[in-house]
């Protein structure tokens, strides 16, 4: 049986558009073992992209109506990535609408070529690999759906999408299943030295998740059955070690991550003091005489920690989960891999029993192999709203409790009667420290009219005073991007701003380092729905918008989709108080600075958050089931 490779419509106006899930990172290193292998052993490998004419007249109508550009021919963003590139002799298949199929090209062209079954990547999964497989299966085809080389813009439908056409009409498979032999490894470098490998680790396959849920479940049970107080010596023994660890860790996070050092000084800080909240919570509550509550551990659950807080938010999770009884299956971002170990061991070597908390490796597909497995009974993810969003729709099909804190496009509301000489060496450091990838990073600057000269004057007079560069250095406030994938997005989306008519006020520049650099970039002059305004980039930029008042400018504040946090600057008392009430932020600040409190609760409002927040006593309403117990007083 002659088999294709069929790749559809991976080209970089599709996969740049936000949210993708998985993005073009991790859709690179499966698509290019599959495509090598099809090369490699006679597959026919088949090239099916999306082109529209300069005039426009053969946009799908929605697109026109929308007034919407992509795959223009001619233009960069109709092409694809070097790494999908056609060799001499693939053919290319041009299509406007969803499906490949709707050039009748590609089904002649694979009739005579003898092919019978059809392997399928690209995006998106909900839309046109979707339309594409329908339409193989209609006319024939057996049809295998790469699983860890499509993705979606949208993970809500392209799961639903996914959970349809799976045994119907296509299998899914990954990459992994595909190729025997062939392990998927996950490899990042020292942001500030590229060159420098600093973790190589595979990904886990399927039967690892479900034989980590499986050892996760057994010891959970023995673990459970502990009393409190032992459970609660094993993590006062975690909290000293992890204190006489603080200086390896901090390196670690420097040298991994490019952390600048006070960053990683205070996370360790701030991981202390999650963990401190953590040792106060107790399993039990009286709230009338024969009355009281029990705070039961769920079994088993899952935590998904990211890269940018590596130390912090995982030992919150973990101590709290662990408290109550539960057992851990935990995947942290792969760019966090040694410190995610070194953290293992540390509460291994505080008495906690071998076997108890599970690490497993990958990506988002393994993500949704994981908080499917029937026995995982909680969720707690920190990470990107698409991925909060994949993982809530698997939560629901089985009514998981799911806690998900999902970023912010956080605003600072400047007004007129700020002390900007005061406090814009603050604001810029909170805007563009850590290169701004942090969930907490001021993104937009709402600034009432009146003092927007003075503002941007101040404001690019701090952000050039920041000191850009090695991140172990004491003074460095920027450092490196994560990955040279993230130094891309950022540049090519300042890029695209400033096509669309955006004013530079300072920055747009890569650093002559070897490291992954951009200096801090402010920019003004969007409009309130551009997609930078909307979105989260999750880089060293900000954007300045303007309002004339109070009430323009809390509108503005409010008008993105995310609420995580939001602050005011103003000398008024007033002004304050009517702020914090109509904001609609989980987190709100007074403009001079912030400090997040570890035993407060750390969530968000509207796309920021899934569930209750994260940390102190509002863990415990997540990780553990609550019993009301009722024993009538004896006579």
């Amino acid at each position: 049986m002659h088999k294709a490779l069929l790749l559809v419509d991976l080209q970089h106006d599709f996969l740049n558009r936000p949210g993708l899930l998985p993005g073009l990172r991790d859709l690179v290193g499966p698509i290019v073992s599959v495509l090598s292998h099809a090369r490699s052993s006679g597959m026919s490998v088949v090239h099916v992209r999306t082109r529209v004419q300069a005039s426009g007249d053969d946009r799908m109508p929605h697109w026109q109506l929308g007034e919407l550009w992509e795959c223009v021919a001619g233009t960069v963003g109709e092409q694809v990535p070097q790494e999908f590139s056609a060799l001499a002799g693939e053919p290319v298949f041009h299509k406007q609408y969803y499906s490949g199929f709707g050039n009748p090209g590609l089904d002649d062209w694979l009739r005579g070529a003898g092919v019978e079954e059809l392997w399928v990547a690209g995006v998106y999964t909900h839309g046109c690999v979707r339309a594409t497989v329908m339409d193989a299966y209609e006319r024939g085809y057996r049809v295998t759906v790469v699983d860890d080389g499509v993705a979606s813009n949208d993970p809500l439908h392209g799961r639903i999408s996914r959970d349809y056409l799976d045994g119907r009409a296509a299998d899914f498979a990954t990459s992994e299943e595909l190729l025997p032999g062939a392990p998927i490894e996950d490899v990042h470098c020292n942001p500030d030295q590229p060159g420098q490998e600093v973790v190589r680790v595979r990904r886990s396959v399927a039967c690892d998740i479900h034989a980590a849920v499986e050892n996760a479940r057994d010891t959970g049970a023995r673990w459970c059955r502990q009393s409190l107080s032992s459970r609660r010596d094993i993590l006062a023994r975690f909290y000293d070690e992890l204190g006489s660890a603080e200086s390896q860790l901090v390196e670690m996070m420097i040298h991994q991550l490019g952390k600048p050092r006070r960053d990683a000084v205070d996370e360790m800080s701030r991981a202390l003091g999650h963990l401190d909240a953590a040792l106060e919570l107790d399993e039990r509550e009286v709230i009338d005489a024969g009355a009281t509550v029990f705070y039961r551990p769920h079994g088993a659950v899952a935590v998904v920690s990211p890269w940018n807080n590596p130390v912090a938010i995982p030992v919150g999770k973990l101590a709290a989960a662990l408290l109550l009884g539960n057992s851990v299956v935990w995947k942290p971002a792969f760019q966090a891999d040694t410190i995610s170990r070194c953290l293992l061991s540390l509460l291994l070597d505080s008495g906690l029993p071998d076997g108890l908390v599970q690490l497993v490796n990958g990506g988002p597909g393994e993500v949704g192999e994981l908080v499917g497995h029937a026995d995982i009974a909680a969720v707690s993810l920190t990470g990107p709203e698409p991925a909060g969003r994949a993982v809530a729709a698997i939560c629901a099909q089985s009514g998981k409790p799911l806690q998900a804190e999902l970023g912010g496009n956080n605003a600072l509301l400047v007004m007129a009667d700020a002390d900007l000489p005061a406090q814009v060496e603050t604001w810029a450091r909170q805007a563009f420290g850590f290169a701004g990838q942090r969930c907490t990073a001021i993104r937009r600057f709402v600034v009432q009219r009146s003092i927007l000269a003075d503002f941007e004057s101040l404001m690019v007079d701090a952000v050039q005073g920041l000191q850009v560069g090695e991140p172990s250095l004491a003074n460095c406030d920027v450092g490196p991007l994560i990955s040279a994938v993230q130094l891309d997005r950022v540049a090519a989306a300042v890029d695209s701003a400033i096509g669309r008519g955006a004013r530079l006020l300072v920055g747009q520049e890569r650093v002559a380092a070897p490291g992954h650099y951009y200096l801090p970039t402010l920019l003004a002059e969007l409009a309130a729905d551009d997609p930078l305004v909307q979105e989260e980039l999750f880089g060293p930029v900000a954007i300045v918008q303007v309002a004339e008042d109070f009430e323009q400018g809390l509108a503005l504040v409010n008008g993105v989709r995310q609420g995580l946090l939001a602050g005011i600057a103003t000398s008024s008392a007033a002004l304050y108080e009517d702020f914090v009430e109509r904001v609609e932020a989980g987190i709100a600040i007074d403009g001079q600075g912030m400090r997040i409190h570890p035993a407060a609760p750390f969530g968000g409002r509207k796309a920021s958050q899934i569930g209750p927040p994260e940390h102190g006593v509002w863990d415990r309403q997540f990780f553990s089931k609550v019993q009301a117990r009722y024993r009538s007083e004896p006579q």
